[in-house]
């Protein structure tokens, strides 16, 4: 049994020690992934906060029919999707009432959860991170969802398909059209970025 495995099994029997090291475990690639639905590092912060909160209260919850990420990133799902309901809700009454809408957080925040200890590798990797976010964002929400899960967080298809809550043929297919479109939105940006080098190099001439 891993060390993983053991920490699981005495969370589930109670030990608070045990449940202090799966926080530290799993917080960070949890708050990734609740960001990668709110978009709000901080919200997401308090999202998982709520979480781990339930699993403190609940530990029996868990039965081990899928793995301890699986669980939690399930119940960060489901999480995720009533708060951006209910956010929606709130936008929707304050169109009615003409009152203000108060967004929590900073919804357009790009922050990196970990950042490297170099300035400059800092910046080269939140220009990477946010050049392929921008990508996903032109993509549907189960196709940025699957590329998340599997090439991201490192879940394997069938535990990504299990989050998600759909069979491991259909998450497949959902992943394959996801990369491809990917790959076409990453081309498309490349054939741009190339004629924009090459009128600058013809202004360059003039």
């Amino acid at each position: 049994m891993s060390r993983e495995e053991e920490e699981i099994r005495q969370f589930v029997q109670g030990s608070r020690a045990a449940f202090e090291a799966l926080v530290l475990r799993y917080r960070q690639p949890a708050v990734g992934f609740a960001r990668h639905y709110v978009r709000d590092y901080h919200i997401a912060e308090d999202l998982v906060q709520d979480c781990f909160a339930y699993l403190y209260v609940y530990p029996d919850k868990y039965n081990f029919r899928s793995s301890f990420k699986t669980y939690l990133y399930t119940l960060i799902r489901h999480k995720c999707v009533d708060y951006l309901r209910k956010r929606e809700r709130r936008k929707e009454y304050a169109s009615v009432t003409g009152e203000a809408f108060q967004p929590e957080g900073r919804p357009n925040s790009r922050e990196i959860s970990d950042p490297l200890p170099g300035p400059e590798e800092q910046v080269l990797a939140l220009e990477s991170w946010t050049a392929w976010e921008n990508r996903l964002d032109q993509l549907r929400e189960e196709y940025r969802s699957a590329l998340y899960l599997v090439d991201v967080d490192g879940l394997s298809p069938q535990e990504a398909a299990a989050v998600l809550g759909k069979s491991s043929a259909g998450f497949r297919v959902t992943l394959h059209r996801a990369r491809k479109r990917l790959r076409e939105l990453t081309e498309k940006e490349g054939e741009h970025e190339q004629r924009e080098w090459e009128e600058r190099i013809r202004e360059q001439r003039v």
